[in-house]
């Protein structure tokens, strides 16, 4: 058992709720060999003791009146939010009225690119026999291999090597 496990089952154990013989036994050889949950086991148990002692507590006479002029006294102070919340909404209302006030007057200008130039665009090259359309390079040098049975030329770039 890890003491996380142990930590977030130990109200069950020590309350009497696990009654798995298994169980009770994975308990006690842990606090056997934990000694910092034996501790906590320790702290709390002395703690439950010391409130079972200790009965009913009665409040003393004058704690009744202390407690409500000090109801009184924390209901007062907050009356006093609400207005300044008001103000604050109204100043913020305020701003946003004045930028949209600044931003309708003031045109921001927006940067124009220059077009680009005009290019070219390459000399389509139909191939006979098959409905297909390339485009050749216009920068690269090409030169015709010879027509094929079918009747198409193959063309291929001056860089191919011949």
């Amino acid at each position: 058992m890890t003491c996380f496990e142990f930590l977030e089952r130990y109200t069950d154990f020590r309350d009497g709720l696990i009654t798995a013989p298994r169980e009770l036994r994975r308990f006690e050889r842990h606090l056997a060999h934990c000694t910092g949950c034996r501790r906590y086991d320790t702290a709390v148990r002395r703690g439950v003791l010391a409130l079972q002692a200790v009965g009913t507590i009665e409040p003393s006479r004058a704690f009744r009146r202390r407690l409500d002029a000090r109801i009184e006294r924390e209901r007062s102070s907050t009356r006093d939010v609400p207005a300044r919340a008001g103000v604050a909404a109204a100043l913020f209302v305020v701003a946003a009225l004045a930028l949209l006030a600044l931003e309708g007057v003031r045109r921001t200008e927006i940067a124009r690119t220059p077009a680009l130039p005009p290019v070219p665009f390459p000399h389509p090259v139909v191939q006979a026999g098959v409905p297909f359309v390339s485009f050749q390079d216009p920068r690269a040098g090409v030169f015709a291999a010879g027509q094929a049975p079918d009747g198409s030329e193959l063309i291929e770039p001056a860089s191919a090597g011949r």
